[in-house]
């Protein structure tokens, strides 16, 4: 096991232990839950080739020109036809929005059975887009960077709809939280 040093605002020296890759991994999922993020669903595809998955591993990248990225395990559904498509959408969530989180976050629905619930139509690319998300955003996929157990999916912004009314859905603490 390393010792990893940093000094903070006050001089003093804080200690972090870093152990080989993967034998602190629950400590570190236990420590990231402590990190609250908003929930969005990537959705990507059309007809019977649509998939899509719940994400808070999501932020915006650049203003100029309007770029995100989003985190996607790399043996998903949702990756693999992200790829096919070229395209992609992130819908950010309301709290009226938790049966759709759970139903996209991979508990027992899947492929293009997950879009049974909600109102989904395409905007520029063609992927399908939540007609009541607080904010919908239409991508092209600029890059993806595999690294680990996930990809980071480089999107450039090709259109986005309005906000929609409602309090945020975040996730913190294995559960999902309002952000008013």
């Amino acid at each position: 096991m390393a010792y990893i040093e940093s000094a903070n605002c006050d001089d003093e020296v804080q200690r972090m232990t870093a152990s080989p890759a993967g034998g602190e991994s629950a400590a570190y999922r236990q420590a990231m839950r402590e990190f609250a993020a908003g929930v969005a669903i990537v959705a990507c595809g059309a007809g019977e080739a649509r998939s899509g998955a719940t994400v808070t591993a999501l932020t915006s990248l650049s203003l100029t020109p309007p770029t995100l990225l989003v985190c996607l395990g790399r043996d998903a559904m949702t990756l693999k036809r992200l790829r096919e498509s070229g395209a992609f959408s992130v819908n950010l969530l309301a709290d009226r929005h938790r049966e759709l989180a759970d139903r996209f976050a991979d508990r027992g629905v899947r492929g293009a059975a997950r879009f049974a619930l909600g109102t989904w139509a395409p905007l520029v690319t063609g992927a399908p887009l939540l007609a009541d998300a607080l904010a919908a955003i239409d991508c092209r996929v600029e890059e993806i960077i595999e690294r680990h157990t996930h990809a980071i999916v480089i999107g450039a912004v090709a259109g986005m709809r309005p906000s929609a009314a409602g309090g945020a859905l975040i996730h913190w603490r294995s559960a999902y939280e309002t952000l008013e």
